[in-house]
């Protein structure tokens, strides 16, 4: 081969699907063939091995489908070959191929049975089809290329299924065969090696990473590719974590570990040797090779105190063995495992607490029934002797693995993890890690086992500060709140909103919603089902979650308590909740003062102002709260305000919705409903109790005009023009204004239109501003006045951030 440095690019299956992907594949190797040589491995298209697998069971146990689905796959293969070459000859080479195999099959079909060596042969064909396929591609897109398959120089021992490889030999070979090699690409088969007796074997999952790294390091390659469907290595698997990230950089040692530990991108032998030669490995996503993927390398990147990622592997049993009573079983731990390293079964996971007492050990769940057997044998005199329990077998478990360089050096990071999980009620049945490693393993119940991962992945692997947000209601304020939201600069808290919902269409999406969430809700979204919303929340994210109602809608309140108890924060403007009946507020209180879960609603009386801080920070210190009065309703002041200036009433009421100064429904604020909840909460959060027909208000509202529909109450407001002109042409004779107070005297609330002077304090309100006016024990003679605006989107949406931050502070 010429002096050009060497890339060894691997393609996975998803990027061998079809004639398209085969395609993008074929045009990333031309643009390597740029700068450097390049050795292409292959796995089998797509799907295939999994569809073989299936056609040897069908064919072993007489199910004579198998000869159907073997044809679709032949017939799949042809396809493909035709739509990428332009001759007769690849079409050959995989009627051939299929033909060979059929004939395997149709033993397996006649036998009834299938050895491990016909099971890895017949598996071959998936990459010796693919292998032909992409070389003749290559040819017919004008890149000189050959096929190869790996079996003629990846020797191995006779492990079928998940064979070892002899790496002296194999590189011997390996040189041999691409040392003759000239101006060609070689593409070779994946996954496939063979024993001194050319007996094809398989080199486990992920085997064709296996081939790529030992390609890699007997050539010295400058680098190798791993061309798969995701953007690099990620910090979980997202069908379990879907806020999973991509990880731009990683040590060997990690990677290895991850892979050991059910990563599902690098074979676990792959790594180390290529670190060894400090050849770099590139893991990226073949749909879009732009993106930059993950690099593996010597370098160490600072994590700044994050772990790296977690991982959950299946298919596994946990074994218990303890002794009965204090029994002590001498060198009880390194018999079992010695007793199960002679049988050639690999231990995932061990720990004990006192070894000679007890001891889990966790395999893989196909090697069972055979640990089974060899235990009972090790073990069977302290059986007999009922000095040891029979060795107990759970199957219903996973192993979640934790990595990170952090664990080596941060001893309260272990105690972290737990303690999440805790918090969550996630009990691991046990735990392991490392003296100089970087993995906490645990074993958690497989009905718990994703939870626990997108718990770890969400606290530890991504923003260490991750708050979620579910944003219920996209009008006005819950429009503002998430433009605010988007537009954040927060260094402390990473406000992630995973979901939306309007009164007819909700989206969801875990790994956080785009810039345009409206749009998305729009174009992207499902009916809304509340049910299924709260559900899902409780379900699937019962920890670091915000719900933000922002919907004033008396059903979604009704939800509160549920979601409190599950561990989902609140933050709204809304008023409902806080005046139900007396006693639907005193389950909301335990929630209000500091508990792990919380209960935030600051914007509910007074948009922006501080007016139930100060109140809770009064009531704090130890004061008594005796009496509040003044005007709480920023869209009434807005109205007199325009009436003062010579605005129709009807003009008013619809500038008020408009700006977002009033309630959806402008009634709520006429009726005094809307100063009434806010007076309720304001008498309930100094300490009094209160219900709503205990409440003396003056209703603005016109008696006919109260059971219309909104929009027939917007046309016919104006009717009332006069009426109001003339209250207000009363009230300036006489040197006034009028003004809507209400009035909270030891948890007495009286609502009504007053006629107050002009230059007085509540008289000089302007715009949507409020004035609240507190007198306590502490400050009976000069009462606390809070006054600004009351009303207005922004001030509204900013002040539901604020308390939104503020959990995440008390939350992290």
């Amino acid at each position: 081969m010429n002096n050009k440095p060497l890339y060894i690019v691997k393609f996975g299956g998803t990027s061998l699907l079809d004639s398209g992907r085969i395609n993008q594949a074929v045009a990333i190797v031309s643009d390597r063939l740029k700068k450097a040589k390049v050795v292409v491995v292959v796995s089998a298209l797509g799907g295939v091995t999994d569809t073989l697998i299936d056609i040897i069971n069908m064919a072993k146990n007489s199910d004579n489908d198998w000869e159907n689905q073997f044809e679709q796959l032949k017939a799949r293969h042809l396809q493909i070959s035709q739509n990428l070459i332009n001759n007769t000859s690849g079409e050959n080479l995989i009627h051939n191929l299929f033909n060979d195999l059929k004939k395997h099959l149709l033993k397996v079909y006649n036998d009834k049975a299938v050895t491990p060596e016909k099971h890895d042969l017949i598996l071959s064909y998936g990459e010796r089809a693919s292998c032909n396929i992409f070389a003749a591609a290559l040819r017919n897109a004008g890149l000189e290329s050959q096929a190869h398959e790996s079996q003629n120089f990846v020797r191995t021992n006779q492990n079928f299924g998940e064979a070892e490889v002899n790496l002296s030999v194999t590189s011997t070979l390996i040189n041999e065969a691409f040392s003759k090699v000239n101006g060609i690409t070689p593409v070779v088969t994946g996954f496939i090696g063979s024993t001194e007796n050319l007996q094809i074997t398989t080199l486990g999952r992920s085997g064709s990473d296996y081939t790529a790294g030992l390609l890699g390091e007997a050539l010295k390659a400058e680098r190798v590719e791993i061309w798969t469907d995701v953007n690099g290595v990620l910090t979980a698997d997202p069908d379990i974590a879907p806020s999973a990230i991509t990880i731009p950089h990683l040590h060997y040692s990690e990677i290895a570990e991850m892979a050991h530990f059910g990563t599902k991108v690098l074979h676990p032998k792959t790594v180390l040797p290529l670190g060894l030669l400090n050849i770099p490995i590139h893991i990226k996503n073949s749909f879009f090779p732009k993106n930059s993927g993950t690099l593996i390398s010597h370098e160490t990147i600072d994590t700044h105190g994050r772990l790296r990622s977690v991982s959950v592997k299946k298919d596994i049993v946990l074994i218990g063995i303890k002794s009965k009573g204090l029994d002590r079983i001498i060198k009880l731990s390194p018999r079992v495992l010695q007793a199960l390293a002679e049988a050639d079964i690999n231990v995932l996971f061990n720990a004990s607490a006192s070894s000679d007492y007890g001891i889990s050990v966790v395999i893989n769940a196909n090697q069972k029934e055979k640990a089974e057997e060899v235990l009972t044998r090790a073990l069977d005199k302290e059986i007999l002797l009922g000095l040891l329990d029979k060795p107990a077998f759970h199957q219903d478990v996973n192993m979640v693995t934790v990595i990170g360089e952090s664990l080596k050096n941060d001893l309260g990071l272990s105690g972290a993890v737990l303690s999440v999980l805790g918090e969550n009620n996630i009990a691991p049945l046990s735990a392991a890690r490392g003296v100089a490693t970087r993995h906490l393993s645990l074993i958690i119940p497989e009905s718990l086992a994703n939870m626990a991962a997108r718990l770890i992945n969400d606290h530890f692997c991504i923003h260490a500060r991750q708050l979620r947000v579910f944003v219920a209601g996209t009008g006005t304020i819950g429009g503002e709140f998430i433009r605010l939201a988007k537009n954040l600069k927060d260094q402390d808290i990473d406000l992630s909103i995973i979901g939306a919902c309007n009164s007819m269409y909700t989206t969801w999406n875990n790994a956080g919603l785009g810039k345009d969430v409206i749009k998305i809700l729009e174009e992207q979204g499902k009916p809304t089902d509340w049910e299924k919303i709260i559900d899902h929340l409780i379900r699937e994210f019962p920890y670091r979650t915000v719900f933000v109602d922002a919907t004033g809608s008396g059903e979604v309140a009704r939800y509160y308590t549920r979601l409190l108890e599950a561990g989902i924060h609140i933050a709204t403007p809304s008023k409902r909740s806080l005046t139900f009946e007396q006693s639907y507020f005193d389950q909301l209180s335990h929630y209000i003062n500091s508990n792990p879960t919380h209960f935030f609603f600051e914007p509910a009386v007074g948009a922006g102002l501080p007016v139930l801080q100060t109140l809770r920070d009064l009531l704090a210190s130890g004061d008594e709260i005796t009496k509040i009065s003044g005007v709480v309703s920023g869209t009434m002041t807005y109205l007199f305000g325009q009436l003062e200036n010579g605005e129709s009433f009807g003009k008013a009421v619809h500038s008020a919705k408009e700006f977002g100064y009033s309630e959806p429904d402008p009634r709520d604020d006429l009726s005094g409903e809307d100063v009434v909840r806010k007076f309720m909460i304001l008498a309930r959060a100094s300490g009094f109790k209160v219900e709503r027909h205990e409440v003396e208000v003056e209703n603005l509202t016109p008696p006919d005009l109260a059971d219309l529909s909104l929009d027939d109450f917007l046309k016919r407001i104006s009717d009332y023009d006069e009426d109001w002109k003339l209250k207000v042409k009363e009230a300036s004779q006489k040197g006034k204004v009028l003004r809507y107070v209400g009035e909270m005297n030891e948890g007495k609330i009286k609502i009504e239109t007053q006629a107050v002077p002009v230059n007085s304090p509540l008289g000089s309100l302007r715009g949507a501003d409020n004035q609240i006016i507190i007198q306590t024990k502490r400050y009976r003679d000069s009462p606390i006045i809070i006054q600004g605006p009351g009303a207005g989107k922004e001030v509204t949406a900013g002040a539901l951030l604020s308390d939104v931050q503020k959990i995440g502070r008390l939350v992290f």
